[in-house]
């Protein structure tokens, strides 16, 4: 027989109609082809080669052995060699779930280059070319072993059976790839994920399962412009932060913002929580006259609270998502302001100079209330040039949306939550707030507690439940520490799949 892999692949693609398939029936594969004896020098081969009728259609709901994704933890530590305070450690993610147990998932691996790079000519080998609707456009193509990167880390799946584990790779805080950074705001930014240094891939008997980067995505809505653009916005997941002003101060974590354990709930200002793909903000408003803020300046008065402590000035936040949206051609955010929780009781005044605010920084970008309707399409707020939602009771604005809020204290009593918030779900836009919530005797008697902690032990439990179970029920989806799940990554894949589900090109 002719050893040769292009003649390989047709033959394995002519027995197997889905990845999974493959998987179940990989040893017989190379039986039947009399390739077993060479399996130990088989080339990588990516699962997502083996398709169907030569499309792909790869979306979050399906549950695929070895899915990996990459995330930040949100909890920190002293350095062991300056006493610096170190954050944002990379966790590797995985999934087993349909992995067969004479194909195990074998290896989860951590690359600070894309594993489909070959090392020797440093030059991308494309494992796929693929169309809008998962058109295949090319064969896949493979990297032997020689070729591989080495990797940075190696885990045995089986040792960790959480399906998680947190390195001591720090991603630190670099410029975002692809010109986002807020400093080169002025400059070429370009459309499209892009990657940060560090891709996390899993490996079955030197099968290539799945990779990922560590990116953002800036551009999601645009990007999927016509598989997305006649989805009515009610009808998408749209990924969401929990109160979005309260993040740390600065560039880098400071000892400052380690005492404010059960303040913050981001660690990324406005800005770096819309490049990454987020587009609903929460945001509270606290109104502070000039002897309380001691400022003259009268804008400061407003401040992004945390329940009655503010946290620091609106005016930077409402300049973030004006920015953002200067900077991009089809993004859609919708910026809610939910709670006034000091300053505004009984004070009309006081929401007149607020919305007066809003106009002069935001008016040209807010669709008016007039333009308010449960079934305007992603296309028709494009047609009008105004991409920002403001949720809040007004004459000019849209009105305050629905959130969920379970205040509950432990994962089970939030997924319960969630659970009976997802079969009720809401009419218009709706927002389930996916977190977890300290009590008063928590903050008192806990100092060594944090939100930090609470969004670790939640996190990746949430990605879990809108990957798996809540994908076609979600509406808006804001959790804490954002970087620790992925929420973004699940919303982008479930938009997709919901839109291929209402066209008849896939099945649940």
């Amino acid at each position: 027989m002719k050893n040769d892999t292009a003649t390989v692949l047709i033959k394995i693609k002519k027995l197997f109609q889905w990845p999974r398939d493959f998987a179940r029936h990989l040893n017989k594969c190379l039986r039947l082809l009399d390739l077993w004896p060479m399996a130990p020098r088989f080339p990588i081969l990516p699962m997502s080669c083996f398709v169907p009728n030569g499309s792909l259609l790869k979306v979050s709901g399906e549950s695929e052995c070895g899915h990996v994704f990459l995330t930040l933890s949100s909890l920190w530590h002293l350095s062991t060699h300056d006493r610096g305070l170190v954050d944002r450690e990379i966790e590797l993610n995985w999934e087993t779930t349909g992995c067969e147990e004479e194909l195990p998932l074998e290896w989860v691996e951590l690359f600070n280059t894309d594993p489909h790079t070959n090392t020797h000519s440093d030059r991308p080998v494309p494992l796929l070319l693929v169309k809008p609707r998962g058109q295949l456009s090319s064969l896949c193509s493979q990297l032997s072993l020689s070729d591989r990167p080495v990797p940075l880390l190696l885990v045995k799946p089986s040792d960790y059976p959480g399906g998680f584990y947190k390195t001591n790779f720090s991603l630190g805080r670099p410029p975002y790839p692809g010109g986002w950074s807020k400093e080169a705001a002025a400059g070429v930014k370009e459309e499209g994920s892009h990657c940060f240094p560090y891709w996390i891939a899993s490996f079955t008997n030197s099968i290539l399962l799945h990779s990922d980067c560590l990116k953002i995505r800036p551009t999601w809505m645009g990007d999927n412009r016509q598989q997305l653009g006649s989805a009515p916005l009610v009808s998408l997941f749209i990924p969401g932060t929990h109160n979005s002003g309260s993040h740390q101060r600065g560039a880098t974590l400071t000892r400052r913002d380690t005492l404010a354990g059960y303040l913050l709930t981001q660690d990324t200002d406005v800005w770096g929580q819309l490049v990454h793909g987020i587009r609903y903000l929460d945001l509270r408003v606290g109104y502070y006259p000039p002897s309380a803020n001691k400022t003259r300046n009268q804008n400061h008065r407003f401040w992004v609270n945390h329940d009655l402590i503010p946290v620091g000035p609106l005016i930077p936040a409402l300049r973030d998502v004006k920015r953002f949206l200067i900077s991009t051609k089809r993004e859609i955010v919708i910026m809610d302001l939910h709670r006034f929780p000091v300053g505004f009781y009984r004070r009309p005044g006081r929401h007149r100079r607020l919305l007066t605010l809003l106009k002069k920084e935001l008016g040209s970008f807010a669709l008016p209330a007039s333009a308010y309707d449960t079934d305007i399409t992603l296309e028709q707020i494009w047609s009008k040039n105004r991409r920002l939602i403001i949720a809040y009771e007004s004459t000019w604005l849209w009105p305050p949306l629905k959130q969920l809020w379970g205040d509950e204290q432990t994962v089970d009593g939030l997924q319960e939550y969630l659970s009976r918030a997802m079969d009720a779900g809401g009419t218009g836009l709706w927002a389930a707030m996916a977190e977890l919530t300290p009590t008063p005797l928590d903050i008192m008697f806990k100092p060594s507690g944090s939100l930090r902690h609470m969004a670790d032990s939640v996190n990746r439990n949430i990605t879990a439940w809108f990957r798996h179970r809540w994908w076609q029920h979600a509406n808006i989806v804001a959790t804490d520490y954002f970087l620790g799940n992925g929420i973004i990554d699940v919303a982008v894949s479930a938009n997709l799949r919901r839109v291929a589900l209402k066209d008849g090109d896939l099945h649940t």
